[in-house]
């Protein structure tokens, strides 16, 4: 069985003047591949292709993305994130794209804007009749409830209270929906952490979390940490069996997420 890697990969196109020009805060030593370059330079396992699904401009600084029930591919655009002194430039604005397929040859043909308002952008999932957006230091939910692919009204702020200031590459991040029907997402360990709770939440009764993961509940209102540790998770899934695996990157790479553990950090101590 064939299996198909389908990427996003840069490249010269139409749509460069609807798009901000990208942000690049350090020294050029490698040259850019064309989409072709890439493909080419790419080694799979037996039994895997890799196909061109969309390129630069059609699609830019791509950190997330999420189908919808369409086949359609929605994709965080984030600008704004420069690291190093810069962290992040709130002179840039950070975009929702959609894309979609209309003669399904597997590659993207068509692309609309669906919101161009945000900042420090980080990951977007779908559901209930709408966008949830990681937009430190908010969680931001977008209605659309009737599917026009337009906003009903101004994003409404589901939590606030992540860090903005320290967190750098460590920022909130990874929005996913659990088998279990929470909204999970990740937090790194750079800054003094994070205070999270609804609008108007008084700090005592704020959740406060490093690294780790997190979730939240979206009709009860609930959010909790999963558990603490490790360095900067930028990764997780679940399996079969409902059991909730995450990556790392620094001090053990695969980690398996039980509820209430604590497990070893880079540094700094648990809350």
């Amino acid at each position: 069985m064939k299996h198909l890697l389908a990427l996003t990969l840069l490249a010269g196109h139409l749509w460069a003047d609807e798009a901000p020009k990208p942000f690049n805060t350090q020294e050029i030593t490698t040259p850019f591949l064309s989409p072709a370059e890439a493909l080419k330079a790419m080694s799979v396992p037996n039994g895997f292709r890799v196909q061109l699904a969309a390129a630069e401009p059609m699609v830019q600084q791509p950190i997330d993305m999420a189908w919808d029930t369409r086949g359609r591919l929605w994709v965080a655009e984030c600008y704004t994130y420069a690291e190093r002194e810069t962290n992040f430039e709130l002179k840039l604005k950070d975009r929702i794209i959609i894309l979609e397929d209309t003669n399904h040859d597997g590659v993207f043909d068509n692309r609309k804007i669906f919101w161009d308002g945000a900042s420090q952008l980080t990951s977007i999932e779908l559901g209930f009749g709408g966008v949830w957006a990681a937009c430190a230091p908010n969680i931001l939910f977008l209605a659309d409830k009737n599917g026009d692919d337009k906003l009903d009204d101004k994003p409404e702020v589901i939590l606030d209270g992540f860090d903005t200031d320290k967190a750098r590459h460590n920022i909130v991040n990874g929005l996913r929906w659990g088998p279990d029907g929470w909204l999970y997402g990740r937090h790194g360990i750079l800054g003094p952490g994070s205070k999270v709770g609804r609008p108007g939440t008084p700090e005592a009764k704020r959740t406060h979390l490093q690294c780790g993961i997190w979730r939240y509940h979206p009709t009860s209102k609930v959010f909790e940490v999963v558990c603490h540790g490790t360095t900067n998770p930028w990764g997780h899934d679940w399996d079969e069996h409902g059991q909730l695996f995450f990556i790392n990157t620094v001090i053990g790479h695969l980690w398996h997420a039980l509820p209430g553990a604590r497990y070893q950090r880079m540094y700094g101590n648990h809350f």
